[in-house]
């Protein structure tokens, strides 16, 4: 077995793979030469940017037998940033499955973004047991939010208006709230160009999507919101499905529902989804009965690819030291023991050591170092200043 990243020749080929193994039709312009020349030239997505970022495996015939995709992205950690790698498209053809092929595209993925420094990794699972095997864990949940329309309340405190975005006219003010609201939660992209064009909708008359950006009285933009409508037996009245929805802050939020408001006569109910710390309730006076429903569900799986260089950008609470020893089956250079010294919640040095103070899998060490932990986890008192809860939030597909 021989496992490569692609060529540009071998792209098409990635995509037949895909579909072939999930039993998806293909639309003949997805596999053509003409598609492929479109990307090149014009790419309309980070993963049409990254379009060769493909780790294949290839039976001793030189025919490719599966695939992964893993491409970069900035995404916010603990005040900073870091490069996340963000994995999709995995896929074996039936005849190949058993036979470790994609343990292997991910051990190449792994070891060629360690040696990038890149330190986190992310993906959306089919299933959890099976992406576990290669040091994924459950790293952040998400709250999807159903309320009856008529049940926001209307708050004659907060002044403002909102602007429908069309052909960009909006575009400056969607990433500046967006960046104030993600800004403090870890994995969320930093966003570029190239992340906007799924996200903003710039022909509302035609794409049946619209994106709103609520301004205050001084003209400062606050909240945004983005949405489509749906119909369907359970929702007589109109479903509004939120896409999109950011605040700055709590003159936002309730701007945002104020301009939700307006829309009562025309819609049934509200369906977003929310990072798990935002406490709509607060804001919402009715939250039972039928008019009301939350859900809290898992939103994907990451890693720590670069083990010390995710320490180092670590936020800590306090001064102090802490030994940790490693576990990582597809990285050899994370099997060590890191000895971390931090003063005023800052790292200030990663070294090798001995004695651990305590010992973890590569999984186990990601969902704490990410903050996916509840306060009363961890109960020792100097490992809690290394691994608490903190705000998590993706809210990009891939």
């Amino acid at each position: 077995m021989i496992v490569r990243k692609i060529l540009e020749e071998e792209y098409i080929r990635t995509q037949e793979i895909f579909g072939i193994a999930f039993e998806l039709p293909m639309e003949r312009e997805f596999l053509s030469e003409e598609k492929l020349r479109q990307i090149k030239e014009s790419p309309a997505t980070r993963e049409e940017v990254y379009y060769k970022e493909r780790w294949a495996a290839f039976d001793e015939n030189g025919q490719m037998m599966g695939f992964l995709i893993g491409f970069p992205a900035r995404v916010h950690f603990d005040g900073g940033e870091a490069v996340c790698t963000c994995i999709g498209g995995v896929s074996s053809l039936p005849q190949y499955r058993g036979h470790g092929i994609i343990a292997e595209c991910f051990r190449k993925h792994l070891e060629d973004s360690y040696e990038a420094g890149h330190v986190f990794s992310y993906l959306y699972p089919f299933s959890t047991v099976f992406y576990r095997q290669f040091g994924y864990e459950l790293c952040s949940e998400t709250v999807e939010w159903e309320f009856d329309i008529r049940t926001v309340p209307y708050f004659e405190e907060v002044k403002g208006t909102a602007f429908l975005n069309e052909h960009g006219s909006q575009k400056g003010a969607v990433e500046q709230v967006y960046e104030a609201y993600t800004r403090e939660c870890n994995l969320a992209f930093v966003r570029e160009e190239c992340d906007w064009n799924q996200v903003i909708r710039d022909n509302p008359a035609t794409e049946h999507s619209y994106t709103y950006v609520w301004k205050n009285e001084r003209g400062i933009p606050k909240g945004v919101i983005g949405y489509h409508k749906e119909y369907s037996q359970e929702y007589p009245g109109g479903l509004m499905q939120v896409e999109a929805f950011y605040f700055a802050d709590e003159e936002g939020l309730k701007g945002l529902l104020n301009h939700i408001r307006t829309y009562r006569g025309h819609y049934q109910s509200v369906k977003m989804s929310l990072p798990r710390h935002v406490a709509l309730q607060r804001v919402l006076p009715e939250v039972s009965g039928c008019a009301f429903h939350r859900r809290l569900y898992f939103n994907g799986m990451g890693r720590v690819i670069h083990a010390k260089n995710a320490l180092r950008l670590a936020r800590y609470r306090g001064d102090g030291i802490v030994v940790i020893r490693l576990t990582d089956r597809f990285l050899e250079e994370n099997n060590r023991v890191f000895k971390v010294t931090f003063e005023n919640g800052h790292c200030i040095s990663v070294e090798d050591d001995i004695h651990a103070d305590i010992e973890l899998d590569i999984g186990t060490f990601s969902r704490w170092l990410l903050g996916c932990l509840d306060e009363e986890e961890i109960k020792d008192e100097n490992l809690r200043k290394v691994f608490y809860p903190k705000k998590n939030y993706i809210c990009n597909g891939f």
